[in-house]
């Protein structure tokens, strides 16, 4: 066998995706906060690409990336249109700047602050208040909190920081656990506090699964005044440091509009958070000057065939949106018109054979999108659901989806009798009778844990009538 080095050639066919089409497949997939800050990025590192006040076509073809210099010239013409605007001002960038939260640390030193403690208290309050996770509790052993104090503090003094700490607003915050943290909400004065303490101490997992019977039993109390405690423990928080420095909820911002008009729907792309976009002029003329030296209108040329490949790939989004949203509506009617009980079953695949295009497209398409329907914001993901089978076990044209049953399960719950729930199998059979669905019983109990709903046992409801 001889071993040695040689060159060699070889043809050889692959399929490989030009740098457009990926940008493409990254637009489309994209959320609205992610391809907002696509668009600003690109803003600040193209400077041939500038946003454009007027609202019209931005599109101007396909642009080989090597092309004759007439027909170069030809298309910086059509992309020579208009005059970008003026961007925001520093003081308007500013003013719309949201202001630090703040957190819970800087609330509570504000109140250690006024106390009337000596310096050493202060700093040792101070201290354990920074020590406090995002809970507003206290998660580590006392004696490991870590100071800068000479002497260090004996244990008593820090326990007493402690009990300053815990006095202060909101109420619970310092807990080292769930029950101090509820004890320390707890009013001394109040008639029932004997037994809200008896039940924070001893019966917080009775409440949880609604085991009334038995807390009477142990603490003597009639179930009315069970009730009545275990209402006003509901109304303790359990996180008392939640309302500082978290994050804020996200606005969700729809995709997709779609408006009732008679008995028709009305599809609208929302687009006019993203800005229009066009080429500088100055940067077409320049590209275009043979007095441009060489290497700068190169340059120039691959920055401007950059922006239009990202201008066609905004525009290709907005169209592949809106022909799966459209195939959408047409399919899911019913949901528009009666909610989730209209859902019917439907599968990504069923919507990209009508559109004639890859599954892939539209499970692009529908990531981190959302629609404004008259049931409200809806994700598009949740317009397709798998199918159930009928009694004897047919599907197709009258099979329901899981969401459907799910909006079942959860309107019979929502009718049963308070004071005698309905078992899962209770519920098995009244789908069955009404509905025609036959349904496992384990199915059920899944669907009633997804919607969050508590066993026939932790839904009922004592002393109703």
């Amino acid at each position: 066998m001889k071993l040695g080095l040689g060159q060699h050639l070889r043809t050889d066919l692959q399929l490989r995706l030009s740098p457009q089409m990926l940008q493409r497949i990254e637009v489309l997939q994209l959320s609205t906060l992610d391809l907002a800050q696509l668009i600003e990025q690109e803003l600040q590192e193209n400077e041939t690409l500038e946003q454009d006040p007027d609202q019209r076509d931005t599109t101007a073809g396909d642009a080989p990336e090597e092309a004759a210099e007439d027909d170069w010239d030809e298309r910086a013409d059509d992309w020579e249109r208009r005059e970008p605007r003026e961007g925001p001002s520093r003081m308007e960038v500013m003013a719309a700047t949201a202001a630090a939260p703040v957190t819970l640390e800087d609330h509570l030193v504000r109140q250690i602050d006024v106390l009337e403690v000596s310096d050493r208290e202060r700093a040792l309050a101070r201290t354990l208040a920074g020590a406090l996770n995002e809970r507003g509790w206290l998660d580590i052993p006392l004696e490991d909190v870590e100071t800068t104090l000479t002497p260090p503090p004996a244990a008593d003094e820090l326990e007493h920081a402690l009990h300053l700490v815990q006095g202060l607003e909101p109420p619970g915050v310092g807990a080292r656990d769930l029950t101090e943290c509820l004890l320390l909400q707890l009013a001394p004065g109040r008639p029932d506090y004997d037994l809200l303490v008896a039940l924070v101490l001893n019966h917080l997992d009775d409440i949880a699964h609604n085991r009334i019977p038995r807390i009477c039993k142990e603490t003597g109390a009639p179930v009315m005044r069970v009730l009545a405690a275990n209402e006003a423990i509901s109304h303790l928080d359990p996180i008392p440091g939640w309302r500082f420095g978290a994050r804020a909820v996200p606005h969700v911002k729809p995709d997709v509009v779609v408006r009732q008009v008679g008995d028709d729907f009305e599809i609208s792309i929302e687009n006019d958070w993203i800005p229009n976009l066009t080429i500088g002029r100055r940067w077409l003329q320049l590209a275009r000057d043979r007095a441009t030296d060489p290497l700068l209108r190169k340059h120039i040329r691959g920055k401007i065939e950059s922006a239009q490949s990202l201008i066609e790939a905004l525009e290709q989004r907005k169209n592949t949106l809106f022909r799966v949203a459209s195939e959408l509506v047409n399919r899911q009617a019913d949901f528009l018109v009666h909610g989730p009980s209209g859902l019917r079953p439907l599968r990504m695949q069923e919507v990209a054979d009508a559109l004639g295009v890859h599954v892939s497209t539209v499970s692009r398409a529908i990531s981190g999108k959302y629609m404004q329907t008259p049931r409200g914001i809806v994700p598009l993901k949740s317009l397709f659901t798998g199918e159930v089978p009928t009694r004897g076990g047919a599907v197709g044209d009258e099979s329901a989806s899981r969401a459907g049953v799910q909006e079942l399960v959860r309107n019979i719950i929502a009718d049963e009798d308070k004071a005698d729930p309905l078992s899962d199998e209770a519920i098995v059979n009244i789908l069955k009778d009404r509905h025609s669905l036959d349904i496992a019983r384990r199915t059920v109990t899944k669907y009633r844990k997804a919607l969050r709903l508590g066993s026939s046992r932790a839904r009922r409801v004592y002393g109703s009538t």
